[in-house]
Order: C-alpha cells, then structure tokens, then sequence
C-alpha cells in the first residue's frame, strides 16, 4: 500500500465527516495532508459552533447533522456510536476502522468483546513491542488515522475494536478476538442480537488462513466464521498464573494484573504472541514491566487506612462481579449511573447471596437494582441508596474496616453525570483522597 492509494479514497469525491470530535478531526487532518485545496463537509450536532469549525478549519463547511441530505454525498465517514436512519444509503457509509482495514487488515490484530477489549489489546501490544515495531490504536483512545505514518513502514496494529466501530465494517482483521458477549448498548442496538451481530463483523470478512479467536459460548456465530476458531475458555484459558495455550503452559510469576479473568486476557495474547514468534522469556518480560490500565481494577492505594479501587470501566454487572471475585476484603461496593435498561439478573443474586459486602446504590441504575432486588424478595441489611458518587464516597468510607477495600464498580454507564467513565473514575480518586 501507499498513501496514492490513500488518495484514491478521498479525491474527486464528495465526502462529509460526520461526527467531530476526536476521530472526526484526525481524519479531517489526514485528508488535507493528501488533498490540501478539497472541499470537505463536517456535520455535527446542535450544540456545537458551527462558525469556529469553518474559521478554524479552511475548505471546510460545517452543518448540522439534522439538515444535511447525507445521501447527496460520495463518502460519509461516520464517528462510532452515531445512530444512522434507513433513509441513508449504507454504501456510502463508511469510517476510520472501515479505511484502515481496507488498507491493513493483514497487519492488524483487532480485539473486541464486551469487557476486557481495552486490557487485552494492551496486552497484545505489550507482547508483540518485544519483537516488532506495533502500534496501539482504535477504541482505547487513539484513532487509527494517526498511525497511518508508521503503519505504512510496515508496523503491526494492536487494535481495539468497539461494536460501534465494527457495525458496517466490511473487512475483518488478520487475526480477529471476540473475547465474550453480555447484554450493552441496547440504547443503541434495541436487541440484544443486532449488538452481538455488530461485533461479529471482527471475523465474518475474514480471508482464508487469517486466524479466529472466539470464547467457546459464542457457537451461534458457526455460519459467519471463516476459518475455525481457536476457542477461549478451551484451547485458550489460565488457571491462576498459568496460561494455556495449545500444546504447552506458562506460568506468569511477576505481574500486576488482578484477577483470573484478566490472566485469561493474557493467555490470548500469549496466544497470538507465540503465532508471531515471541519467546516464553519475551513474554515474562513484557507481563512483568506491564502497568495495568487506569480505571481497570486500579488499586489507588490507601486513604485513611481504607484501600480504594478504581474499576470506573465497569458498565455492566458481569463487570462488577468479575471485580468482586478477584479481589479479597471487599467491604464496600458502589453501583449505579446511567440506566440503559440493561438486565441486572446475575449482578442482583450475587449482591444478595455476598450479604458480607455493602452496597451502596447511586443514581438511576443503582435505584433501579435496588428496588427489582426488593420486589424478587432479595433486600436484605447492608443495601443503601444515594443519590451521588459523592454520597455514595462519604457513605462508603464509614462502612469500610481498616485496611478493607471500597470498590468503585458501577455496573453502568456514566453518561448522564460525567462524560465518560474516566472522568468519573478520577472524581472517585479525588474524593477518597479527600474524604
């Protein structure tokens, strides 16, 4: 590939960038070092200033995206996560993750699945550096436009993968991971099944000898996949430290990742370490040097004598109780944000069977579990609502015995209090410290 064929992509046409925020303005960015003079749509929503994007941005006219005919357009590059009406032609519809598939897929290693996609991609990362010039792009933060430089040297792409960015994608990555699946996004999807089937895209486009890395629970996808899948939970798995891929084991001694499940996420990339030819001590390495992620079961140390952990990332109750499991001397465990109208089944009878952790509720999520655990005859003492993190923060802390831990795991979104879980995670930091 070169950045001509880059060119090909964008020039002569009409092409409207929907969507700008952070993805949106690099790949602004990235047309105009191809195509200096070519005119360019932004369309945004309506509370944005539409005059500063054109003052700031030359050849560039921006709309807002309720009165834009996006079929009038060659190209739509569309931001993940924005819902996009029948009335809009798909073939149109494309995106960052789409382009650089087109372009990459045989050097890229795309990773998705509904908890564990961001730590297990770092992971990837972390393992492939030991051997290979790697990239670390997509969901995690970073859009992929920006390593179209090194990626054009020949680098490999660790790349996480969300369901927003897969939902159109017709190309699949050399080796694609589908981690696990558990009911998210269903403001977005309205079925549990069109969700499941937006992430499937990660295999179903799949050439040939590419590689397919699938939990064994996902059998319903049989008919989409192309090559046989290497199975997590089966052929890929961890049993405390030791990780087990296919025909040997490895025991990981010096690591700071907390939790089996996090182990497991680590024998994938073990898994795809040793297909690209990283040695057992490369990976000893890369597990011992590695810092796990902020807000990921992140131990923020003591405060007043009380451990706090930050597992802010947490948006569904399989989450919380991952957290709850892989930790010891949970006192205390604060729930709630937003309510996307999410089952909270499992997270409810873990809760009501675990009567030695608190609870406290918080928010819309955390009243709506409380009064189902009331109504199904599971209330029980330890159960407390508030109405803010920093209730739940003050409240919290009182609960906790020295040395014990009070765990932020939320189970829910945080969109309508913060703008984004790492936002709320560095409140919670902030106010334990000064509580």
């Amino acid at each position: 590939m070169s950045l001509k064929d880059w060119k090909n992509d964008f020039e002569n046409k009409k092409v409207i960038i929907w969507g700008f925020g952070k993805e949106g303005k690099s790949s602004l960015q990235f047309i105009r070092s191809l195509l200096p003079q070519q005119n360019i749509t932004v369309a945004e929503g309506r509370k944005t200033d539409l005059k500063q994007i054109e003052a700031e941005n030359p050849h560039v006219t921006a709309v807002y995206d309720d009165t834009v005919d996006f079929n009038a357009f060659d190209l739509i590059l569309k931001s993940p996560g924005i819902v996009v009406k029948q009335a809009i032609a798909r073939d149109k519809l494309s995106g960052q993750t789409q382009l650089f598939l087109k372009h990459y897929a045989d050097h890229t290693i795309g990773i998705t699945g509904t908890k564990g996609k961001s730590t297990t991609t770092s992971l990837v990362y972390a393992l492939l550096k030991e051997k290979y010039n790697t990239v670390l792009v997509g969901n995690i933060g970073i859009p992929c436009f920006e390593a179209i430089a090194k990626m054009e040297e020949g680098y490999l792409a660790a790349f996480e993968m969300s369901c927003h960015q897969l939902e159109f994608c017709p190309y699949s990555p050399h080796i694609a991971v589908y981690l696990n699946l558990f009911e998210e996004h269903l403001d977005h999807y309205g079925t549990f099944e069109a969700y499941a089937d937006a992430k499937a895209n990660i295999f179903t486009h799949q050439k040939k000898g590419d590689v397919t890395i699938l939990h064994k629970d996902l059998m319903q996808f049989k008919d989409r996949w192309v090559n046989e899948p290497v199975f997590i939970g089966s052929d890929i798995d961890a049993h405390d430290h030791t990780l087990v891929i296919p025909g040997h084991e490895l025991e990981i001694d010096d690591c700071a990742l907390i939790g089996e499940h996090n182990y497991r996420n680590l024998a994938v990339a073990y898994y795809i370490a040793s297909l690209y030819g990283i040695s057992d001590e490369q990976v000893r390495h890369a597990a011992r040097v590695f810092e796990p992620l902020h807000h990921r079961l992140e131990d923020l140390g003591e405060f007043h004598g009380i451990r706090c952990i930050n597992d802010s990332i947490s948006t569904i109750g399989q989450a919380s109780i991952q957290a709850m499991e892989a930790l010891n001397n949970v006192d205390v465990i604060l729930i709630g944000g937003m309510d996307r109208g999410i089952a909270y089944d499992e997270l409810e009878q873990y809760l009501y069977d675990h009567q030695n952790i608190k609870t406290v509720f918080m928010y819309g999520t955390g009243r709506r579990i409380h009064e189902e655990m009331k109504a199904s005859n599971r209330d029980r003492e330890g159960l407390y609502e508030v109405e803010n993190l920093k209730e739940a923060v003050k409240l919290g802390m009182s609960l906790v015995q020295p040395h014990h831990i009070l765990l932020l795991s939320p189970a829910a979104s945080s969109y309508d209090h913060f703008k984004n879980f790492e936002e709320r995670g560095d409140v919670f930091r902030r106010l334990v410290s000064e509580e």
